[in-house]
Parts: structure tokens; C-alpha cells; sequence
């Protein structure tokens, strides 16, 4: 029903009540408008209230009414935001399902990608690994059979030094009796003076003797070299199947560091396989192990024989001083003989030409002494070196080390640097790790001033760290070469070395704008760790398993120095020592690499003689 409807009905009902009865003429009639109402009788109080109640309840209802109607249009436009709110939630739904969905086929195809990936990088492992152990089978044949054709060189060389000492025996028989028959000689010439010409024919005779000796000498000598030379070829021979040894050993390192990457990515789901591998490489390391200790047994016996060669070149000397005295008493006897002949040219009608013998002889000795004593000299003065400490270090695979001349760091292939008492380098001063995002593993590390420079392999860049703060890094550039592996300083620029390039690198300043300048050594080595003292760069060759001391020249190095090493350096440093009587010691601090898994680490410390 309306709402006039409702206020008719109420008027009606309400003049009913008032009114009285209604009359016969009008209870059909209809009910007149509300504002059309005449009331015949005069008003009442009762009407008046009703009046009121009625107007009363009208404006409740039109209130209530309107109230009503604003909750239905505030219903009306909840329902439509509702509705609105869950198209947008509708629409972002499905947008979020069909992204996840973009996903979940993206991750299924990497996850497939990444599976077919490790199934050809084990098959690829694989076949490497049979390649390397036919690769090794083939060297270890070499390899005896060099050793063999050696054993037979040497057998050889002392066969021949036999030899040579039964003739140097018989020669100075010889020289005995050449000096008595000359004595008896002088005494001829002394008693018969008539008798000069016989004598001095004698007297050529001997020197024709002496002559002969001496190139019997020159002789053997010159054998000892060809059997020198030799020795020298199966060495060599025998150093270039380490080299290649060696070049397959670097070949399988670079490898080793590739799939080295992938086992850190892949960590959680190919431990097992690390386990192998580290497995795998024990037993590599030991082969290398036993190798090494064949190969130093060979250079302990050759080093034996070289101290034999040492004392025949001493007992040559003797012979050769021997031989000196022989000659300045022959020299003595001519001199007489040619007084003599000078006498007996005074009667003559013409005197004789005077020759002086004295100069001759003198040269003839001072020769033969040089060509003795110039081995000695530089058997004297070589290269060498003699192990004064050990300590075993407690760091966890170290790279690389710097000296400050108050503390040892060392650098860890995990990203630390750790501080090391010199006086005991076992015990840790302090250890932090490099605040670098991303991957970084140190190789080497340089020292100068207040700046500790860290060479990273990961990324091929040079790291400048504050040495009071080594934890910090403050500049870092790219390196020239894609495999950095060693790092120095000479007082003035950084020096690095790539295992790609075989170049020697001089970075003239710091930072991304620095310029370098490419130097050649002009021999095939590879660098395990270099360092600068003076103007002599020093450098440990892994592939040769010697230390050189190189010299610049124009835009070359130039080899100064050579000495074959006892074990392979990881990082080293030089210093100088006061010693007595105000003379200066220089040592050299080595980071040797451990023999197996199990061994520790261990930094040694060298007197070095003849640098």
C-alpha cells in the first residue's frame, strides 16, 4: 500500500471517531481529500491531539521512509563497489594464475635444461677422466724408459771418470819422469858443455812431452763435456716429460676450477659427487707426490755427481799447479841453457836471435790455471738455498702472502686474510673475510705502503684493500688477461702474470683507466708466485720447479739467476736481515703448498746464497 493511501485511510478512520455515526445520505459517499476537510462542529482538544498524533506519525513514517531509502541507495552502492572490488580481485586472479603458471612451465624447462646440462658435464667428466688415466699410462712408460736410458748415461759417465782417472794417474808418471830425465838433463849440460845442442834437442823433446800431456788433458777434458752435454740431453729429456706432465696437470687444474663453479651452484644436490672427486684427487696428488720424490732422488744423485765433478776439478788443479811448478823449473832450465847459448854465441862471428821463452810459458800456465779455476769459481758462487724454519700454519687452504715487516698476511682461497706472527707464524693474530658480493677467490697478494693489493681469479680483477682494514675493499679494475695468476709490487707499479697470454704485466697506476705495459721473458714458464727485491724480479716456476731471478731490459726480462727448487710455492716473500759483522742476510719466506688432504700447510723459511 502507498503512503496516501495509508494517510487516507488514517483520515477516514480518524473522522470516524471524532465525527460520530455517519449519516444514511453519506455512508457511501467517498472520502474527500485531506485538505478538502470541513468539519461542521467547532474544533475539540481531542482533535487537536489527534491532529497531532496523526502529523506525529506522519513525519516518523516520511522520516523512516527516508532512512530507509538512504540505507537502500548506501546498499545499493556498497553492493556495486563489492561488486567492482571482485571483478578487480577476479581479473588479478586470473592474471596471477596465468603467471604462475608462465613460471611453472619456465622452471619445469630450466630444471629440464639444467638436468640434460649435468648429464653431458658427468659424460664429458667421464671421458676425461679415461683420457687423463691413458694419458698417464703412456707418460709412465716414458717415464721408465727415460729413467733407464739415465741409469745407463750415468753408468756410462762413471765408466769414463774411471777411465779418465787411470790416464790422469799415468800422466803424472809421466810428468815424474820427464822431470827427473830433464834434471838429468840440466846435469848433462852442466858437466858437458860441448854436449848444448844434444841437451836442448832433449829439452824439446820434454816440452814436446809436456805439450802432449797438456793436450791429453784438453783432450779428456773436452770428452768430460760431451759426456757433460749428455747428461744434459737426458735431463732434458726427462724435464720435458715433466713439463708435459706438468702442461696436463694445468690443463686438468683449469678444468677442475670450471666444474668447480657448476659444484657451487649445483652444492645441495651433487655432494656425493664431490666426495668422488675430492677422492679423485687424493689419489692424483699422491701419484704426484710419488713423482716428484723419483724425480728428487734423481736430482739428490745427480747432485752427488756434481759434487764428484767438483772434486776432480779440484784435484785438476792440483795437477794443473803441479804442472805449473814443472813448467816454472823447465822455464828455469832453459833460462840457464839459453845464458849458456848466449855465452857461446859471444865467440861466434854472428850473434844468434834471442828468444824469449819466459813469456810463452807464462801465458801457456796463467791459461791453463784460468781454465781450471773458472768452474770452481762458478760452482762457488751459484744459486742456492738452505732451510733455516718450518711452521705448519693453521688457515685452511692459503694463496697467497704479504709481509709488512711487523705482520705476515696470508690469503685464503675462501675469501679470508689472516694475520701471522712472524717470530711463530702458527699462531693466528686475526682472520676476516673480504665484504665482497659475489665470487671472489684470491690467488696472490702484493704489499705497498698502507694499500694491501689481492689478485681475484673468480672474477680476473685486481682488489685494493686498506691494510689497517684488510676487510674492506676500496677500488677494484679488471685484469689485462683473462687468467691472472700471479701479482707484485716493485716499489713504484703492480706487476701480474696470465697463464693465457705468457706475459709479464706492468700496470702503470690504479683503477679501471689504468694503462699496462706487456714484458717477455722468452722462456716458457708459468709463474706459481713472484715477488720484487731491489731491481730483481722473483719468480717460482711451477712448471720447471726452479726459482729465477730476472732482470729488466728494454721491454724484455732477462734471466740473472737460476736454481732448481724442493717443493712447489704457493706465495713468497723476501727480506733482508742484519747479520755479523755488519753484513746483511737475505732470507726468503715460502708458502708451501701441503703434500695430501691431510697435511697442513706449512711456511718456510730460506737462507738464499748467491742472489
Amino acid at each position: 500500500m502507498e503512503s496516501d493511501e495509508i494517510q487516507r485511510e488514517l483520515d477516514r478512520l480518524w473522522q470516524r471517531v471524532t465525527a460520530g455515526p455517519p449519516e444514511a445520505g453519506l455512508a457511501d459517499a467517498p472520502a474527500p481529500e485531506p485538505a478538502e476537510y470541513v468539519f461542521s462542529d467547532p474544533p475539540s482538544i481531542t482533535r487537536e491531539v489527534s491532529d497531532e498524533a496523526i502529523a506525529l506519525i506522519k513525519n516518523q513514517h516520511r522520516a523512516e521512509l527516508a532512512r530507509l531509502q538512504q540505507l537502500l541507495e548506501l546498499k545499493e552502492q556498497s553492493l556495486r563497489q563489492l561488486t567492482d572490488r571482485l571483478a578487480a580481485a577476479q581479473r588479478e586472479i586470473a592474471a596471477l594464475r596465468r603467471r604462475a603458471e608462465q613460471d611453472e612451465r619456465r622452471l619445469y624447462q630450466e630444471v629440464l635444461g639444467t638436468s640434460v646440462e649435468l648429464e653431458n658435464a658427468q659424460k664429458a667428466l667421464k671421458g676425461q677422466e679415461e683420457r687423463f688415466a691413458e694419458q698417464e699410462r703412456v707418460l709412465r712408460g716414458v717415464a721408465e724408459g727415460t729413467r733407464a736410458q739415465l741409469a745407463a748415461e750415468i753408468a756410462r759417465w762413471r765408466e769414463l771418470e774411471r777411465a779418465w782417472n787411470e790416464r790422469e794417474q799415468q800422466y803424472l808418471l809421466d810428468i815424474r819422469e820427464l822431470e827427473a830425465r830433464a834434471q838429468r838433463t840440466a846435469e848433462v849440460a852442466a858437466r858437458h858443455e860441448g854436449q848444448t845442442r844434444q841437451s836442448g834437442e832433449e829439452l824439446k823433446a820434454a816440452k814436446n812431452a809436456v805439450e802432449s800431456t797438456l793436450s791429453e788433458l784438453l783432450k779428456e777434458r773436452s770428452d768430460r763435456e760431451s759426456a757433460d752435454k749428455e747428461r744434459d740431453k737426458a735431463l732434458a729429456r726427462v724435464k720435458e716429460v715433466e713439463e708435459h706432465v706438468r702442461h696436463l696437470q694445468n690443463l686438468w687444474e683449469e678444468e677442475r676450477k670450471q666444474w668447480q663453479e657448476l659444484w657451487d651452484r649445483e652444492r645441495s644436490t651433487w655432494e656425493t659427487q664431490r666426495q668422488e672427486f675430492a677422492s679423485w684427487e687424493d689419489k692424483v696428488r699422491k701419484e704426484r707426490e710419488t713423482w716428484h720424490a723419483n724425480l728428487q732422488a734423481v736430482e739428490s744423485r745427480q747432485t752427488r755427481h756434481a759434487e764428484g765433478l767438483a772434486d776432480i776439478l779440484r784435484k785438476s788443479s792440483e795437477a794443473g799447479e803441479k804442472v805449473t811448478s814443472l813448467v816454472r823449473v823447465a822455464s828455469e832450465k832453459v833460462q840457464e841453457i839459453i845464458g849458456m847459448r848466449e855465452r857461446a854465441a859471444q865467440m861466434a862471428a854472428k850473434p844468434r836471435p834471442r828468444i824469449d821463452l819466459r813469456n810463452v810459458w807464462r801465458a801457456l800456465a796463467a791459461a791453463a790455471l784460468l781454465a781450471i779455476l773458472y768452474p770452481a769459481y762458478r760452482y762457488a758462487t751459484r744459486l742456492s738455498f738452505s732451510l733455516f724454519s718450518s711452521h705448519a700454519l693453521a688457515v685452511d687452504s692459503p694463496t697467497g702472502m704479504a709481509y709488512d715487516g711487523d705482520v705476515l698476511m696470508l690469503l685464503a682461497w675462501g675469501g679470508e686474510i689472516v694475520s701471522l706472527d712472524p717470530e711463530d707464524p702458527s699462531r693466528v693474530l686475526s682472520s676476516v673475510k673480504v665484504e665482497e658480493a659475489g665470487a671472489y677467490h684470491p690467488v696472490s697478494a702484493a704489499l705497498w705502503g698502507d694499500s694491501l693489493f689481492s689478485l681475484d681469479s673468480a672474477q680476473g680483477r685486481i682488489l685494493r684493500h686498506p691494510a689497517g682494514s684488510p676487510a674492506k675493499v676500496a677500488m677494484g679494475w679488471g685484469t689485462p688477461g683473462p687468467a691472472p695468476v700471479a701479482l707484485a709490487h716493485d716499489g713504484r707499479n703492480l706487476w701480474s702474470y696470465d697463464a693465457a697470454s705468457r706475459a709479464f704485466y706492468r700496470h702503470l697506476g690504479e683503477g679501471p683507466a689504468s694503462e699496462n705495459e706487456a714484458y717477455q721473458a722468452g722462456m716458457d714458464i708459468l709463474p706459481g708466485a713472484m715477488c720484487w727485491h731491489k731491481d730483481r724480479l722473483w719468480v717460482y716456476d711451477a712448471k720447471g720447479g726452479q726459482m729465477l731471478a730476472f732482470g729488466v731490459q728494454g721491454r724484455g726480462l732477462k734471466l740473472l739467476r737460476s736454481a732448481p727448487f724442493p717443493f712447489s710455492v704457493q706465495g713468497m716473500v723476501l727480506t733482508v736481515k742484519a747479520a755479523r759483522e755488519g753484513r746483511q742476510r737475505l732470507e726468503l719466506w715460502a708458502l708451501a703448498a701441503p703434500a695430501s688432504s691431510s697435511e697442513p700447510p706449512t711456511l718456510k723459511k730460506f737462507r738464499v746464497r748467491g742472489g
